[in-house]
């Protein structure tokens, strides 16, 4: 598989010097003027909901990752979580449990296969106005800002847009076989792509309708607003049209989305066989892996900056630690 660079990111697809595509950029500049324009003037919406942050995510077999996520995500500032079992037979159950108890994760039995499209769909019937904003994350992806201590801080910057795009950074197996479960994911996995991929997720605001359902539209979609579709606006402050990506600034990236897709070798091809949620049958080729694989040049430690916070939590200690220090 052929990648292809820019200042911000690794492409998948090739970018063409050629009039059409000329033309299709000045026409990216003037779409991305008129929305910004519209925004400019626009007062934020107020309303009144049960949780700021939530994230909505299907998973199969991810047991031994919840804990480490929950708590991780907590500590970003998300307060609840919509999780769809899709016919796991791990020890899920007893992992959510304390998390169930004290009202922070809603658990959905979701048997269909594959079921993602249709869960989100349900999520939005059902959960939407329960929440401001949420996030379609897989448990294998963790919000990293680079500045701000929180999602919630991250976001201010963002908050009168209905739907903002950050960017996976990928992470590979760091030539691990076996995953140590005594080790936590991010401190396990750091060889990585050296800039960003050209997809990654949304965090969606709940005010505005969904424009249209479907298969990836947890990196992509569009909302409504009197009679207008808006597209998502990335965390370089332009809006997406056509992913177009090629149109960044020279603002550092503040903010990633770190993307442990493999783990060790040995969980990728669980993961393989595991099959998609999206598709129903693993897209997940060896030699789709050894492509992902190779493109692991650099080292990323921007996470670790929250990993002494993280085991705190998940070894129940960071309350005391907090109340000590208050």
């Amino acid at each position: 598989m052929p990648f292809f660079e820019n200042n911000k990111f690794i492409l998948i697809k090739p970018y063409e010097r050629c009039f059409k595509n000329y033309v299709r950029e000045a026409s990216l500049y003037l779409i991305d003027i008129f929305y910004k324009t519209f925004f400019a003037f626009f007062q934020k919406r107020k309303s009144n909901k049960r949780y700021y942050l939530s994230i909505c995510s299907i998973f199969k077999n991810e047991g031994m990752y919840l804990k480490e996520w929950l708590d991780y995500n907590i500590i970003m500032g998300f307060e609840h979580f919509y999780l769809y079992n899709n016919n796991s037979d791990d020890n899920f159950r007893e992992v959510l449990k304390p998390y169930i108890e004290q009202g922070i994760v809603t658990l959905v039995e979701w048997p269909q296969v594959p079921g993602q499209l249709a869960m989100y769909e349900h999520w939005y019937k059902t959960y939407r106005h329960e929440t401001q904003w949420v996030s379609f994350l897989d448990l294998d992806e963790f919000f990293c800002p680079k500045q701000e201590r929180s999602m919630i801080d991250w976001l201010r910057k963002f908050e009168k847009y209905p739907l903002i795009m950050v960017y996976w950074k990928m992470f590979g197996t760091s030539g691990l076989m076996k995953h140590d479960e005594n080790k936590t994911c991010i401190e396990q996995y750091t060889n990585s792509w050296c800039k960003l991929a050209n997809l990654g997720k949304l965090i969606y605001n709940t005010d505005y309708d969904i424009a249209f359902f479907k298969l990836d539209m947890m990196h992509y979609f569009m909302v409504k607003y009197k009679g207008l579709k808006i597209p998502p606006i990335n965390q370089f402050g332009h809006f997406v049209i056509w992913n177009n990506i090629n149109r960044t600034n020279d603002k550092p990236i503040d903010i990633q989305l770190n993307h442990y897709w493999s783990k060790a070798y040995e969980n990728y091809i669980s993961k393989h066989k595991r099959g998609s949620a999206v598709f129903g049958k693993s897209w997940k080729t060896f030699d789709k892996f050894m492509d992902h694989e190779y493109m692991n040049i650099s080292s990323d430690y921007s996470i670790y900056r929250f990993l002494v916070l993280l085991k705190l939590k998940m070894s129940g200690n960071l309350d005391k630690e907090e109340n000590e220090n208050s």
